[in-house]
């Protein structure tokens, strides 16, 4: 699709979203309710004070703002995009504000964290509320051909991989993770944690030690360790690494289920979600003249290795408006050959990835170097599955590569 064509469909979408704060009936599982509703910076707030039909008692002390249920209590802070749910601390890409006497939430947080599916129909222009399936347990995981079932949540856990690792510490169920791969160091608290070896490599002696009632890994581990948890009556639960983002944010509801983190875990998806989506609309404002080239490092030297278009870091990338010249190719495996023939305007990479490059007469004839446009950066924002692709990954590309619009993220 040509960019005048894209740029016509955005503003027509635009349009039609900001047009859905002015609308105060809401479609809610086939019955039609009202809510007072604005749209601010392409965010539908809605007020405080019409939630209540919906169970949702309000308290508003000294800006501070209580919204709770018998099941999930939301703290929200007035003119800031803070917020706590069930007590686990993440940020939206919008700030709560007070206007007339009245305080204004992020409508679409606030039920998808309640497990709504929030969308528009054009015809009736409302929007729509409609209830997701409720998943209780028993609980069934499935992943490659394997499978277990959950008779209730677990409460202890040995992690086997840093994605597992960081999600169970951004939804609040750290307290549950008893052990970690010697790779697991995100966020700084898992120092805290015991080690027990690597996915491939793991202490099976220490796990089984520690006793957790389940063992839970992001790709695949040997099969004679799967067969002595088993034995060992622990669950042992592998999941494919995710390819794309979306798949990230099933892992993110899905290890939310498993820890009984569900609340939180649904609402940390609607703010990457939403965050995801605003980096779009950014990049959408963009002239096609002004986006950049870019390329992604993950090895170098005696072999290119590069994140090709078939990698959820191909889609952090092109979504915050990098033209990703490693998108010529599927996987990992690259060429110096194509590199030098692209010779992208920036480069993202480590250190040790530029000391690399520069040390080498190969790497000379790179703009980016040349140029002084090597990015340094944590490839583990971009590397690792989990919320910090998002929170770091998307926004360092936006900042970097783009820094005229970094007012507009909001976060």
């Amino acid at each position: 699709m040509k960019k005048s064509s894209v740029l016509i469909l955005f503003t027509i979408l635009a349009v039609l979203f900001s047009s859905l704060g002015f609308g105060s009936t809401v479609n809610v599982d086939g019955q039609n309710k009202e809510l007072e509703t604005i749209v601010v910076s392409g965010r539908t707030f809605v007020t405080a004070e019409t939630l209540r039909p919906y169970g949702l008692s309000t308290n508003l002390t000294e800006g501070r703002i209580l919204l709770s249920n018998s099941n999930v209590t939301f703290e929200f802070y007035n003119l800031s995009n803070r917020v706590k749910v069930n007590g686990v601390e993440m940020t939206m890409d919008s700030k709560t504000f007070q206007r007339n006497g009245k305080t204004y939430l992020p409508m679409r947080f606030i039920f998808e964290s309640m497990n709504y599916e929030v969308g528009y129909n054009v015809k009736t222009k409302k929007i729509t509320l409609s209830t997701r399936d409720e998943i209780t347990f028993p609980l069934t995981i499935e992943d490659s051909g394997n499978s277990y079932t959950f008779k209730k949540p677990v409460e202890s856990i040995v992690s086997l991989a840093p994605s597992i690792t960081e999600i169970l510490f951004a939804i609040g169920a750290e307290s549950k993770v008893v052990g970690r791969t010697i790779y697991c160091k995100y966020p700084e608290a898992t120092s805290k944690i015991q080690t027990v070896g690597s996915l491939y490599e793991p202490d099976l002696e220490g796990i089984l030690d520690l006793a957790p009632e389940a063992v839970i890994a992001a790709t695949h581990m040997n099969e004679d360790a799967m067969k002595t948890f088993t034995q060992a009556g622990i669950a042992t639960v592998t999941q494919k690494s995710p390819e794309k983002i979306v798949e990230i944010y099933a892992l993110i509801e899905q290890l939310g289920l498993i820890t009984d983190q569900n609340y939180p875990a649904r609402a940390l998806v609607s703010t990457l979600k939403a965050k995801e989506q605003r980096i779009k609309n950014i990049v959408m404002t963009i002239p096609e003249n002004e986006l950049k080239t870019l390329y992604y490092v993950v090895a170098t030297g005696n072999k290119e290795y590069s994140a090709g278009k078939q990698t959820f870091i191909h889609e952090v990338l092109s979504g915050a408006g990098g033209i990703n010249v490693a998108a010529d190719t599927d996987k990992w495996a690259y060429s110096l050959e194509k590199l030098l023939d692209h010779n992208p305007e920036f480069i993202l990479g480590e250190q040790y990835h530029y000391d690399t490059m520069m040390d080498s007469d190969n790497y000379k004839a790179l703009s980016a170097l040349k140029e002084d446009k090597f990015i340094l950066i944590d490839s583990n924002l971009f590397s690792i599955p989990g919320p910090r692709v998002i929170d770091g990954g998307m926004k360092i590309v936006i900042e970097k590569l783009y820094p005229k619009y970094k007012y507009m993220l909001n976060y």
